[in-house]
């Protein structure tokens, strides 16, 4: 079993309560800790066998400056305090608390964050770093970057003092990563240390894939380094980088390739005003969407769906009941559904279906086509999709149906990513998150669930995920019935023997071969019969082939999996 130098509610100096050990690194431990005042801190000990690697009086000056320093967003450091342990003399101080996590922590669990994202990120870590002007920002690490989550967005603290910073040249056995950030181990530049951490945030991994050794001394390490850097030049092609805007790709590789290496965050700050911060004007913006109001005729909503009963049913308890019984259901802590995906073969009625629910709901209606948000510009598609979710709010409650929704939330992940595609995927899922608090429900449709950005099927933006399949026979019998009816039909049909006949048929299939057999009653001026039916059935291909059928099947595995 591991042994910490402190227990959990042991007592530092009669000044701290233990409340919990946090990690540990070659150097140090860190504990949250609890004042006698009821204040909680991180509290940093340097391990009694680490201290000949420090240089004490480096340590020391540094705190003693942090120490006064009070800076909105930098956290505040204690005086370095002696203090005897088993093993000897260590030395330990203490640093504001954030209720959240470091960035290091985040990227462990999240491997990569959303351009977007990542961008406001390190413009923020940019803008701390100007605001201390007293303070000497060698360089910035996920370690020394934390996130508060007290608020519904996180905040950023920087946590400007790193041990790091204190380490004698001379001494190994201790990690040396931190270089990584760094174009000179004797210079300081914060350009360069912001771009590879923006590199790390948007791709995943440091911008060289070092295979050397960080335990050694620091000189070193860093011709090591260096080394790496000249025999393997960062490619603008590389399997990390296809996926962001080539202005932000420059802006970053010119920095790290130390032709730019002073203007990194001007330019940064450039790209995010140009690429993110455009002025909203409705006027410019124009939805081509259909609108559609509640019906007054009791003749629409779930019961105009033929057959289906089961799928009815489970629309019926987890979207019609909690919107139409909020506060049976808020009492139980049930909230109303955010988001719902519906997938499946083509022709199965996803549309139909999601009308006739926001009629059951008697919402305002939305539906919404990829070309209808697309277009030419830099950030139009980013202006219309807020502007639909803007007029969506105006009349809520209010559906949005989004058809072919793999064509607007592909995943960034795909090799056919455009540059601007992203953009758009995080615009959507800003929008998209919580928008059931405004009112709004999201039905997206879509024949290929596998290519949607995978970030979309998170809960919070779509709940729930809903197979819409091939008709079933009671369903085709339904369809079949509704489909004949007030045509001239031959009595003596059965529908049942019918419906087996289109086990593998859709239901726009179904409804194309009612009305191609129809033709045929009319030329015949006959009514129309089962030998017709029969005929035209055989004569039409499905639409849908096993192989699809197979994929969705795999795809709503994954689901419950």
């Amino acid at each position: 079993m591991t042994q910490y130098i402190f227990n959990r509610n042991e007592s530092i100096d009669g000044l701290y309560d233990v409340k919990f050990f946090l990690r540990a690194n070659d150097i140090s431990e860190t504990y949250r800790v609890q004042t006698k005042t009821d204040e909680l801190k991180f509290l940093k000990i340097i391990k009694p066998s680490s201290v000949a690697s420090i240089n004490l009086e480096s340590l020391k000056a540094n705190l003693n400056e942090y120490s006064v320093i009070d800076q909105e967003h930098l956290l505040k450091t204690s005086k370095l305090t002696s203090i005897l342990v088993e093993g000897g003399v260590a030395y330990y101080y203490t640093q504001d608390f954030v209720a959240g996590e470091t960035l290091d922590s985040m990227l462990k669990r999240e491997v990569y964050i959303p351009t977007h994202t990542a961008c406001r990120l390190v413009k923020n870590i940019a803008d701390i770093c100007a605001s201390a002007e007293i303070l000497s920002f060698p360089y910035v690490t996920p370690d020394n970057v934390y996130l508060s989550y007290i608020e519904e967005k996180p905040i950023v603290y920087l946590a400007a003092f790193n041990i790091n910073n204190t380490l004698k040249d001379s001494t190994r056995k201790v990690s040396r990563s931190y270089l990584a950030y760094l174009d000179n181990p004797d210079t300081s530049n914060i350009n360069y240390s912001l771009a590879t951490l923006l590199y790390r945030c948007l791709f995943g991994v440091l911008p060289w894939q070092y295979d050397i050794d960080w335990y050694e001394d620091k000189k070193t390490v860093f011709t090591q380094i260096e080394s790496h850097r000249n025999q393997h030049a960062i490619s603008k092609s590389s399997t990390f980088t296809q996926f962001i805007p080539n202005e932000l790709k420059a802006i970053i590789f010119d920095t790290l390739n130390s032709t730019n290496n002073y203007r990194f965050v001007e330019q940064l700050n450039s790209f995010i005003k140009s690429y993110y911060e455009f002025a909203f004007s409705s006027s410019q913006i124009e939805l081509t969407k259909k609108t559609t109001l509640p019906p007054t005729s009791k003749k629409f909503g779930l019961s105009e769906v033929a057959g289906m009963d089961e799928l009815k049913s489970l629309l019926q308890a987890d979207i019609v009941e909690p919107l139409k019984n909020k506060i049976a259901y808020k009492k139980y802590g049930i909230r109303p559904l955010n988001g719902v995906l519906f997938y499946g073969p083509p022709g199965c009625g996803k549309t139909f279906i999601a009308k006739q629910l926001a009629y059951e709901l008697n919402h305002t209606f939305f539906e919404i086509k990829p070309s209808d948000i697309a277009s030419p510009y830099v950030h139009g598609t980013q202006q219309k999709i807020g502007e639909l979710f803007k007029q969506a709010h105006d009349k809520a409650p209010s559906v949005i149906f989004i058809d072919e929704v793999d064509a607007i939330l592909p995943s960034r992940d795909s090799a056919n990513m455009d540059q601007h595609y992203s953009a758009e995927v995080n615009e959507f899922l800003s929008q998209l998150t919580e928008c059931s608090e405004k009112g709004i429900l999201v039905i997206m449709a879509t024949n290929r669930p596998s290519v949607i950005d995978n970030a979309i099927l998170r809960t919070g933006r779509i709940d729930k995920t809903i197979y819409i399949p091939l008709p079933d026979v009671t369903t085709r019998i339904a369809l079949l019935r509704l489909l004949l009816k007030d045509r001239p039909t031959d009595p003596s049909i059965d529908l049942d023997s019918i419906a087996l006949l289109l086990s593998s048929y859709t239901s726009s299939d179904i409804k194309y071969i009612v009305n191609e057999t129809a033709k045929l009653a009319l030329l015949d001026e006959s009514n129309i019969n089962a030998e017709q039916l029969s005929s035209v059935i055989r004569k039409t291909k499905s639409s849908v082939d096993y192989n699809q059928i197979e994929k969705f099947d795999s795809f709503s595995k994954l689901q419950r999996s």
